[in-house]
């Protein structure tokens, strides 16, 4: 199982957890196949995070980032804590954090740009 951010979602996964409004109604079922559709929708009523089946997405960020980085840097900035249970549960939530950010600013920088219509081509791009 796996929480991920709605926009490293692809067509295929399966849900692990329902999707949920802020009032408890369910509205998408646990072990519901995504669908491109269904991703869309999802985006339109503003949900950001799904947990689905397995882990089908490296969270490692792939590259330097300033997310990457700050993960790289947790365990020099947590080094004195240890021994303290609270410390280290906010060093995993930071790690889960920090790694959710990374693959999401590597799965925008690896979108491919929006293309300009024909007219704006010939135009060299300009509005």
């Amino acid at each position: 199982m796996q929480k991920i951010p709605l926009n490293l979602a692809k067509p295929g996964m399966k849900l692990a957890k329902p999707i949920l409004r802020e009032n408890g109604l369910v509205l998408v079922a646990e072990n519901t196949e995504l669908s491109e559709s269904l991703l869309e929708r999802l985006e339109r009523m503003d949900v950001a995070m799904i947990t689905v089946q397995g882990n089908p997405v490296d969270l490692g960020g792939g590259g330097k980032n300033p997310y990457t980085i700050r993960v790289e840097r947790l365990d020099h900035l947590f080094r004195k804590h240890g021994d303290d249970p609270w410390m280290v549960k906010l060093r995993a939530h930071l790690k889960d954090y920090f790694l959710l950010k990374a693959a999401s600013a590597t799965v925008i920088a690896e979108s491919p740009e929006q293309t300009l219509p024909a007219e704006q081509k010939e135009q060299g791009g300009a509005a």
